[in-house]
């Protein structure tokens, strides 16, 4: 499993034409099927007057969870060349949807891949990347005289405090890079104790 994947920070918009068809195309960050959907319905009151609201999203750090929609376009013409476009820039964690308005020539198969495509690529490239990181939560618990212990390793590995607390003993959530969790759970053992 991968510990990190690249998502979009910031939407992205773009205008596409073809023999006079509009093509629209939207990028948004989402996190969840839930999420994918709201916009999606959004998209379809905001433009009701449109042919076709075509739409993919890809979700997971693994890109595993993915959905396409023709919309009434043929298929496979449109749906899932948007989610081909998504997967060969191994982007996750976003929906792309593209607005087309018909401008009266019919595109054929291979130019409805081609606009579409083109479409969604034009989203993505308007919208900004960024790496995130795939993280667990280790829990520790220390006496207080070995915070300063623990302290040391999570400055020195880079590692985030998501929680910390306690009455008796120091209670410490730390956030772990997935592919470091075994090492760092090696390092605190020597002086904690790991509940998680």
């Amino acid at each position: 499993m991968t510990d990190s994947y690249i998502t979009i920070s910031t939407p992205g918009e773009a205008i596409f034409k073809e023999r006079g068809s509009k093509f629209l195309a939207f990028a948004f960050h989402v996190e969840s099927e839930d999420e994918a959907d709201v916009i999606r319905k959004d998209f379809k009151k905001k433009y009701y007057d449109a042919t076709h609201v075509v739409y993919a999203f890809r979700l997971g750090a693994e890109g595993d969870k993915f959905r396409a929609a023709d919309d009434g376009e043929p298929s496979g013409s449109s749906g899932l060349p948007v989610l081909n476009t998504i997967k060969s820039r191994n982007i996750t964690d976003v929906i792309v949807l593209v607005v087309r308005y018909f401008g009266g020539t019919k595109l054929g198969i291979p130019g409805l891949i081609d606009a579409y495509s083109q479409s969604a690529a034009m989203a993505l490239d308007a919208a900004q990347t960024e790496e995130r990181l795939v993280t667990d939560v280790i829990e520790v618990v220390v006496p207080y005289s070995q915070v300063n212990y623990v302290m040391r390793i999570v400055k020195d590995q880079d590692l985030q405090i998501a929680e910390m607390g306690g009455t008796t003993d120091c209670e410490i959530k730390i956030l772990v890079r997935k592919n470091l969790k075994d090492n760092i759970i090696e390092s605190l053992n020597k002086n904690g104790r790991i509940t998680k």
